[in-house]
């Protein structure tokens, strides 16, 4: 199996060049420091994470399970509160399509755990707080260290961002369904029930990831070794951005689309208020 696998990723990586193709971004535009929406006597805790937008509403994630809610449109803050059973590193999260139920406010979140679990943590959320409904694992032992999670919802497909040997792949699955979940309410994932695999390119320290229609966007490393924002061709692999964001002198977290705009949520060193936000425009 291993070989297998090995082999699947070398065939990868010869096939996928790193030329420049086509730039699908704009230039940045801050949109704000959550600091300056939070009412004084909100109290953050744990540095930035993931970050996950449905209608107007983004969830930007704290270290730990915190979640603080905004509204884009009207640029306000909603709410802030710990995440049920969750007191993971909260590096990743994404919407899916399934509701917990018909009342449900917003379909299934996924957030990613990354403490070395491999656990993505699937919640059912509101405004006003969450329950854990399910956790998926990746239960396999061909990758190293932890790993990410990303939803691609309109295919219902779950991504897991991950190292094998020395190269950063994204693999992907079937997106589970609650009612697979067994009785202890988990889904483990094995290579058997991998659909396909590609490199994600010379990501030194991983960051957020979100998968799009035609893009794969990657935020990559911190202040003291350099970060950036790295775009690939979802079919290809194929890189076609490398945007340096060393200067912005913070770490790039999570990113998430929202009306043809990609936003770009960065974390303050020490500051856990001072969540930046930036936004792209997608071609």
């Amino acid at each position: 199996m291993r070989t297998r696998l090995t082999l699947l990723f070398v065939l990868c990586s010869l096939t996928v060049a790193a030329q420049k193709l086509y730039a699908p971004l704009g230039q940045a535009e801050l949109v704000c420091n959550v600091n300056d929406l939070l009412p004084t006597h909100v109290e953050v805790n744990g540095s930035t994470q993931g970050l996950a937008i449905h209608g107007n509403y983004a969830f930007s994630m704290h270290d730990k399970g915190q979640c603080v809610i905004i509204d884009l449109k009207k640029l306000r803050f909603v709410n802030t509160f710990v995440l049920e059973g969750n007191t993971g590193h909260c590096n990743n999260a994404s919407f899916g399509r399934e509701y917990y139920t018909k009342k449900s406010q917003f379909p299934l979140l996924y957030v990613s755990e990354c403490r070395g679990a491999r656990a993505c943590y699937v919640n059912d959320i509101t405004t006003t707080g969450s329950r854990l409904v399910q956790k998926i694992f990746y239960s396999g032992e061909e990758i190293n260290g932890p790993c990410d999670w990303a939803v691609d919802a309109k295919r219902d497909l779950l991504y897991m961002y991950c190292t094998v040997g020395k190269i950063r792949m994204l693999m992907w699955f079937r997106l589970p369904r609650l009612k697979d979940s067994d009785e202890n309410g988990e889904v483990h994932l094995y290579l058997k029930d991998a659909l396909g695999s590609i490199p994600a390119g010379d990501i030194k320290i991983p960051q957020g990831s979100l998968v799009t229609d035609n893009y794969i966007f990657l935020p990559e490393g911190v202040p003291s070794r350099g970060t950036a924002l790295n775009v690939i061709n979802r079919h290809s692999a194929k890189q076609l951005m490398h945007i340096d964001l060393t200067q912005t002198g913070i770490e790039p977290e999570g990113v998430a689309c929202y009306k043809k705009w990609l936003y770009l949520s960065l974390h303050t060193p020490a500051q856990p208020r001072h969540n930046i936000i930036y936004r792209y425009r997608i071609d």
